[in-house]
């Protein structure tokens, strides 16, 4: 009910936890800056942290506190109710700390930074590339989680990472900003018994017809290949796709048949016997590996840090 000639009454939790006042602080600084990314830039926390506390802080209170609205991020009415009355009591609480236990009571805030990692991209950049970023910045709490292409872009888009890293082709990355790491080509494994093994470089064209192993229907090397094989009139015998890179690896041998394979680098052990031969599927679209972010946000300092580091390599 509303309350005659008088603002509406903030909305009571519901649940049974107690209102948290870091996550009214959280949600202050959201509507205060209109954005998630620019909020956990200013609380040094990630964006996923800072979505999850709000989300957590809707549902206590019973109501949506915070809409889209056009791109920005804007109090609903019972979020500006909330936030009136909100306000004081952070205020109020951070004047205590500061009379009782100095400026140094409250714990300084750690920068963090959420990295989704697929491992086959992983292996294409230069070696403790990672390790080395995390011990230049000692500060920060760095978390990396090695998922599969889909699943790491996924978590991009959701902001339950700040940056994933993939092996892709910008014709798959349209939903996001993107930058090209590592530009690795392509490769394929050829078996020993077979003619193709005495050239230094294959065409696509010289696919066609071949007994030939891929991964997975979602992985964006597979989609690059059939993509390119339908558009050229080509069409390679494809035995079998799996994301099982040893279920992978055993049927190629036993079939005398083709896989793709990653550059040699100092990070890959090559295949005894089965030697690596570059092959150009589309010489206009880079295969690579790409760091990527939410299309059109800003990163956290933390992440921005991270995004100049990979362009440095």
């Amino acid at each position: 009910m509303e309350l005659p000639a008088r603002r509406r009454q903030a909305p009571r939790p519901t649940g049974r936890e107690a209102v948290d006042i870091r996550q009214l602080e959280y949600f202050i600084a959201v509507v205060r800056l209109r954005s998630y990314t620019r909020a956990a830039d200013e609380l040094f926390i990630t964006r996923q942290a800072l979505s999850k506390a709000v989300h957590n802080l809707e549902q206590e209170v019973g109501e949506p506190l915070v809409a889209n609205r056009d791109g920005s991020l804007e109090a609903t009415e019972a979020g500006r109710a909330l936030m009136a009355d909100a306000r004081p009591v952070v205020e109020a609480y951070r004047a205590l700390e500061r009379r009782y236990l100095g400026e140094g009571g409250r714990s300084e805030r750690v920068p963090q930074l959420s990295v989704s990692l697929v491992p086959g991209a992983a292996l294409t950049l230069p070696k403790d590339l990672i390790d080395c970023f995390a011990e230049s910045h000692p500060n920060m709490l760095l978390s990396v989680e090695s998922s599969p292409t889909d699943v790491a872009l996924s978590m991009v888009k959701s902001g339950e990472s700040d940056i994933g890293i993939v092996g892709s082709a910008p014709a798959y990355l349209g939903d996001f900003d993107y930058a090209l790491i590592v530009k690795t080509g392509t490769y394929v494994h050829v078996p020993l018994a077979n003619p193709l093994v005495r050239r230094d470089h294959l065409e696509a064209r010289d696919l066609d017809g071949q007994p030939f192993v891929t991964f997975g229907k979602r992985d964006h090397l597979h989609r690059y290949f059939m993509e390119t094989c339908t558009e050229l009139g080509i069409a390679p015998n494809v035995l079998m796709t799996t994301s099982n890179i040893d279920l992978l690896t055993g049927v190629a041998l036993q079939n005398d048949a083709l896989m793709f394979g990653l550059p040699p680098s100092e990070n890959v052990e090559p295949i005894p016997d089965y030697p690596l031969v570059p092959v150009t599927l589309r010489p206009d679209v880079p295969f690579g590996t790409y760091a990527v972010k939410r299309k059109g946000e800003p990163l956290s300092a933390a992440a921005q840090a991270f995004w100049e580091y990979l362009a440095e390599q």
